[in-house]
């Protein structure tokens, strides 16, 4: 049976931008042409508003909250 070549690349593209307040987005686009938006935030703002209990730094706050899972 014959096989169709695998795409080569990680077929997700990246860029940042800027808007006109000042605020940076992060922009993913697919391979079959959908993007999909992020607006960066603080760090350290983000843990607090996903659970993180621990005020250490914003390392070991990311830390705790990627080995909890959730």
């Amino acid at each position: 049976m014959p096989t169709k070549p695998k795409r080569k690349g990680l077929g997700l593209d990246l860029r940042s931008f800027t808007g006109k307040d000042g605020r940076s987005f992060l922009v993913f686009r697919t391979t079959k042409g959908s993007f999909h938006v992020f607006e960066e935030v603080e760090a350290k703002e983000a843990a607090r508003q996903c659970g993180a209990t621990l005020e250490k730094n914003t390392r070991s706050m990311w830390k705790a909250l990627w080995e909890r899972g959730s």
